[in-house]
């Protein structure tokens, strides 16, 4: 089988770590997002994965490369963005088609079981069968109505709250038979959830396969703070979970759950989380206290310093005796001097060399 991974958004919400760096290269406990959707791929025995790439396609090509374990690894560039159902009729183009196929939108971290999914398909012979997963408010989302059968037979994307039509939502991932190729319209922008979804629906040609377990849409700084932490959780059961080359000081107060990366180091006196991953390279030094944030790869936060509720993207120097408070978002390649002071919810972009202190929402372009 098959499948192609929608990877060419831009990301806006995640602004402005992604100027620098591409959504699915992210962090989630010390794996890049990518790779949790390539494992899945790998694990339902798919030996072919078609990345549809647009906005920083270079670096996810120089990230993923060609191969992973044992899967061969295409690339579908947009010149410019498809939507969901363009990247599907422009990988045709390259890539033979011809037999089911997974669809999948980057951005999803899902506990599902696509061989499961795959036998509903078979049995229920739709077009594309869609994986709906149950939501408080389903506003932000797709909303589908199942039948007896499995069938969606209503389908309505992004509804008002009063206007949806069930709390199952589209969760980004689609069994897709070839005939549905020639649904999609060459050369434009397509969204299959506004122009597709609701036709194959009104021809009982729309199945849904109705999955528990986690799912995070990881499409803002929210969501992926909450990813990074709830998976955190399910997989450090003892409450640390730390590569090989990582170390920790006996001196360390350690306030579980933490992600310590490789080779990364946190030295004496500091007190580290909770809730905290920190990438490869990385180094909180003596008397640092840093909680409730992630940390990319290679950031140092230095003697002295306070971090908490934060997201920092990779080779950030932070100095000694800084103070960075809650809901700051701080860019790659930053250095903030000793004793500057940021304050909550302010925004850094990338590039910059921060020696005084920052208000409270500011955004330092």
């Amino acid at each position: 089988m098959k499948a192609l991974v929608l990877a060419g958004g831009y990301a806006t919400r995640l602004r402005p770590i992604t100027y620098v760096i591409p959504k699915l290269l992210f962090p989630l406990v010390g794996r890049p997002i990518i790779y949790w959707t390539l494992e899945k791929l790998k694990d339902f025995h798919v030996k072919e994965v078609i990345l549809a790439v647009n906005y920083l396609a270079d670096s996810l090509r120089a990230a993923v490369g060609d191969k992973y374990k044992g899967m061969r690894i295409r690339y579908s560039l947009e010149d410019t963005p498809l939507g969901t159902g363009g990247p599907i009729n422009l990988a045709s183009r390259t890539v033979n088609l011809d037999e089911t196929f997974v669809v999948m939108n980057g951005d999803i971290i899902a506990e599902i079981d696509l061989g499961k999914m795959l036998t509903h398909h078979e049995k229920t012979e739709p077009l594309v069968t869609d994986a709906l997963y149950e939501v408080k408010d389903p506003s932000r989302f797709g909303s589908g109505l199942l039948d007896s059968e499995g069938r969606i037979i209503r389908f309505v994307e992004k509804p008002a709250l009063n206007q949806a039509v069930s709390h199952l939502v589209n969760a980004g991932i689609y069994l897709v038979e070839p005939e549905v190729l020639k649904m999609i319209p060459p050369g434009r922008s397509v969204s299959m959830e506004r122009e597709i979804f609701p036709l194959l629906a009104k021809g009982r040609k729309l199945a849904g396969y109705h999955f528990s377990g986690y799912w995070f849409d990881i499409g803002s700084l929210s969501d992926y703070r909450k990813a990074n932490f709830e998976l955190l959780r399910r997989n450090a059961p003892k409450g640390i979970l730390r590569e090989k080359r990582a170390r920790i000081a006996e001196n360390v107060t350690v306030k579980p759950p933490l992600y310590l990366g490789d080779r990364s180091i946190i030295e004496g006196r500091a007190i580290a989380g909770p809730r905290l991953l920190i990438g490869s390279n990385g180094s909180i030094r003596k008397g640092a206290r840093v909680s409730e944030s992630i940390l990319f790869d290679g950031v140092t936060v230095g003697e002295g310093s306070r971090v908490s509720g934060c997201v920092i993207g990779s080779n950030v120097v932070v100095g000694r005796g800084v103070r960075i408070e809650p809901g700051s978002v701080i860019s790659p390649n930053v250095q903030i001097g000793d004793n500057v002071r940021i304050g909550r919810n302010a925004i850094i972009h990338p590039y910059k060399e921060i020696n005084m202190n920052v208000k409270p929402g500011a955004n330092v372009m």
